[in-house]
This record gives structure tokens, C-alpha cells and sequence, in this order.
């Protein structure tokens, strides 16, 4: 079973807490003749590399590439592993710690930390959401095309070539040659891809731009060799690729693991904490719900998710049961709201079970709503980039929210606008934007706009 990022943080944190038990082991073995005790010297180390292990959490994290960088890390870590150590011991005199033990388990520690380091590399490249999972497609089969092709065989863990789309080539045994670029759809539709290279020639303005625009509307990642600065307003990144330019289109803040990291921890203890605060009004909503009307206290309908994976939701049911429930977008004075659903839905009650969505993960507080399978297909048709929202996980309240773009979406500028400010949400997040939209969910005058 392959884990996913934030496990692999977690496993490896133990891992290293079980390393410096066991130098401590060993040194107390070979110096004392006997075993290790739980003394201040074992809750000050692990307390220690505990703080610094989190300090030096950075986009690096997960290079498996670059080993020199990553000894590097390493010995920096383990400088001020010792440092703040020995500042401790002299700090709150403690006469009591053994400063052989101290420095002998620390050497201990480094030299079996060394060899950890390639298990954990390991376990990196077999990551759930990392390299090995990543299927690329590349378009066009020409001389760049066959250097993308090569480094994908010399570095399997870096993502799974799947074939090359071309216009002019044929398939042959070095080269799989999938189609045309107007197979784009059939091929992607037939073996699914999360990634395209684009390699075709710069003067294909239109045909890159159409290439782009249908990636993004099938929620896959593009990405254009040579730089393209001229074809695109929007954030990009350029990366090298074995020495070859590639242009990621889009670029977000969220794309890197370590904001994400840190916004799944505000999302654990903003859940935890709303769920515990609130625990009493769910009680009362739960007995108003059931008194006023038959069927479940809670609705669980499907939504569209992160990377367009379907979601259970969790919300108080505020409609009499009927088919139309989840697949009709709700209406002024809709006569399936029940007299608990309208006030709950006044003033959005109904949404605080969703907390428990993002307790497990499927959702964060701030993101883009999660829409209806069919109301995802309609804003799909409707707004080409749309698809883009899905880059991230889908939130209990978000930038179209507290903005009056919520509710139903009865016109193409509804749907446009909606969609806009979800893009803008993703390309310009940050912490003081989720905490002001949080303020705006709250106390704006926009927020509770539609809500009926």
C-alpha cells in the first residue's frame, strides 16, 4: 500500500523519534551496561528534534533526487539539533544529564539516520499522490519529444509515460504513438492522464492554445516546452526536465506540499475546534429535525471533490425527502424546505456538519464549493477552465461565497462569475486570505445573500 504525503511526514517523524531511543539505547548499553531509562535526557532529545524536524519542513521535503542537497539537510538539521540541545541542558542546568550520553546518542543518532534516509527516499517515490502516480502524455514525437521519452525511462519514479500523440508520425516500437492531436478527447477518455507535455512548434499559437484549453477543461495539468511568456496571462512555472524548458500553465500556491501541509493543520484544529463548540447545537438541530419532519436528521449527498473525485457530504437535512432533493438547485420559497430547513438554511446551520468532511479530509474550511455531479457538467459546458476549481479540495465557504455568488445558477453570467472568483480564490490563496474570508463568512453583508 502506497501512503500518501502527509503519512509519509508522520511515519517519518516516528521513525526518527524511534532512532533516537534506540542511539540512546545503545549508548547507555555500552557505557553503563544497561538499557535505556525514560529520563529528562529522552523527553528533552525527542522534544528537540520534534521542533527542528518541523522547522526545516520545506518544499524539499520530497526531492529524492538531489542527494548532496539532501545530506546537506541533513547536517544542518543535526547542527542544530546539537546546538539547541546543549543550550537546553546549560539553560535549565540540568546537572542531572549525562553529557556523554548526550553526545554519544547524538552521534549514534546521525550515523543511523544516514542510512534511513534511502528507506525513506524509497518511500517517497512510491507515495500515493507522488511521481509514480503521475501518467503523462506527450504531443509531439520529434527530437524533443524523444529526450521527454528517454528521461522517462531512465527515471521511472518521476511518472509513467503513457504514449505520444502526433500528426505527422506513426507508432513504432521505441515511439507508442497514440493518435492525432485531435484524439486528444477519445484517447484521453479511453486511458485517463493527469498530465501533457506540449513539445509542438511555437508558431503553433492556436493549436498549443486549444491544447491548453481542452487539458484544462479535462482537470489535467499542462505543460509547454520552451517558453511561451507571450501565450498566457496566468501564473506559470518553468521547470527543467533533464535540461529541457517546460512551462507548467497555472501555477498556484497550493500546488506545493508544504503550504498544503499547513493548511490541512489549521483545517484539523479549526474542525476539531467548531466541532467541539457546536457539539450542543447539534443536539437541538437533530431533535427540531426530527420533530418537524420524517426521514434522516442528516443528508449525504454526492459532490465533486478534489481532482474531480466524488465525495459523500455531510449537511442537517432541511428538505422533505423526494428524488428532486438531489438533483434540483434550490429555489425562492421552494416548497420542499421544511420550517426547521428554513431557518437553518438562513443562516447556513445546515453547512456546520460539513466540518466533519473536513475533519477527514475530503473538504478544507475555505475553498470552492462542491457542486452536484450534473451542476459540474453544466459549468463545464458552460465555462472552459472551469475544471481548473478542482486543482484543490472543494470548501465549506469560499471566495464566490462571500461575494453574494452563491445559491442558484440560473444564467451564464452566474455561472461565469461564480467560476471566476473560485480561479481568482486558487491562484492568489494565502493563510490572511482564508482567515478573511472566515471574517466574511461570518459577519459580511454578501455572505448569506441567495440563502433560502
Amino acid at each position: 500500500m502506497r501512503l500518501g504525503n502527509s503519512a509519509l511526514i508522520v511515519l517519518f517523524l516516528f521513525l526518527d523519534l524511534f532512532l533516537i531511543s534506540l542511539s540512546l539505547a545503545i549508548v547507555a548499553k555500552l557505557h553503563y551496561d544497561e538499557w535505556l531509562q525514560i529520563n529528562d535526557l529522552f523527553y528533552l532529545l525527542n522534544g528537540i528534534w520534534i521542533v527542528t524536524y518541523v522547522f526545516f519542513l520545506d518544499l524539499a521535503f520530497f526531492d529524492i533526487q538531489n542527494t548532496g542537497k539532501r545530506t546537506k539537510s541533513l547536517l544542518i538539521k543535526f547542527f542544530v539539533y546539537i546546538s539547541l540541545g546543549a543550550i537546553l541542558i546549560v539553560l535549565f542546568n540540568l546537572d542531572d544529564v549525562s553529557r556523554t550520553m548526550f553526545l554519544g546518542s547524538s552521534l549514534c543518532f546521525l550515523i543511523l539516520k544516514f542510512p534511513a534516509t534511502f528507506f525513506y527516499t524509497y518511500l517517497i517515490s512510491t507515495r500515493k499522490d507522488g511521481p509514480s502516480y503521475k501518467k503523462v502524455l506527450v504531443i509531439g514525437a520529434g527530437k524533443v519529444g524523444a529526450a521527454i521519452h528517454t528521461f522517462y525511462k531512465l527515471n521511472p519514479s518521476q511518472g509513467n509515460l503513457i504514449g505520444f500523440l502526433d500528426d505527422f508520425k506513426a507508432s513504432t516500437e521505441r515511439f507508442r504513438v497514440l493518435g492525432g492531436l485531435t484524439d486528444f478527447q477519445k484517447i484521453f477518455n479511453s486511458t485517463p492522464f493527469n498530465e501533457v507535455i506540449i513539445t509542438i512548434d511555437l508558431g503553433e499559437e492556436k493549436k498549443i492554445k486549444d491544447l491548453v484549453n481542452l487539458a484544462e477543461y479535462n482537470g489535467v495539468r499542462p505543460a509547454i516546452v520552451a517558453n511561451y511568456y507571450s501565450l498566457f496571462n496566468r501564473n506559470f512555472e518553468i521547470k527543467s526536465l533533464a535540461g529541457i524548458p517546460l512551462v507548467n500553465i497555472r501555477e498556484v500556491p497550493l500546488d506545493f506540499y508544504i503550504p498544503r501541509f499547513w493548511k490541512r493543520i489549521f483545517d484539523l484544529a479549526f474542525s476539531s475546534f467548531a466541532l467541539l463548540i457546536t457539539s450542543p447545537i447539534f443536539f437541538f438541530i437533530a431533535i427540531a429535525i426530527k420533530l418537524d419532519s420524517k426521514g434522516p436528521v442528516f443528508y449525504r449527498p454526492i459532490r465533486i471533490g478534489k481532482n474531480g473525485a466524488q465525495i459523500l457530504i455531510y449537511k442537517f437535512r432541511s428538505m422533505r425527502n423526494s428524488k428532486a432533493t438531489s438533483t434540483q438547485s434550490t429555489k425562492v420559497n421552494d416548497d420542499r424546505i421544511t420550517r426547521v430547513g428554513k431557518f437553518i438554511r438562513k443562516y447556513s446551520l445546515d453547512e456546520l456538519p460539513q466540518f466533519l468532511n473536513v475533519f477527514n479530509g475530503d473538504m478544507s474550511v475555505v475553498g470552492p464549493r462542491p457542486h452536484r455531479v450534473d451542476l459540474d457538467k453544466q459549468f463545464q459546458q458552460i465555462v472552459p477552465s472551469y475544471m481548473v476549481r478542482q486543482y484543490i479540495k472543494p470548501g465549506i465557504t469560499g471566495w464566490a461565497q462571500v461575494n453574494g455568488w452563491r445559491g442558484p445558477t440560473e444564467t451564464k453570467y452566474q455561472y461565469i462569475a461564480r467560476t471566476l472568483h473560485d480561479l481568482w480564490y486558487i491562484e492568489h490563496w494565502n493563510f490572511a486570505l482564508d482567515i478573511y474570508i472566515i471574517f466574511l463568512t461570518l459577519f459580511g453583508k454578501n455572505t448569506h445573500k441567495n440563502a433560502f
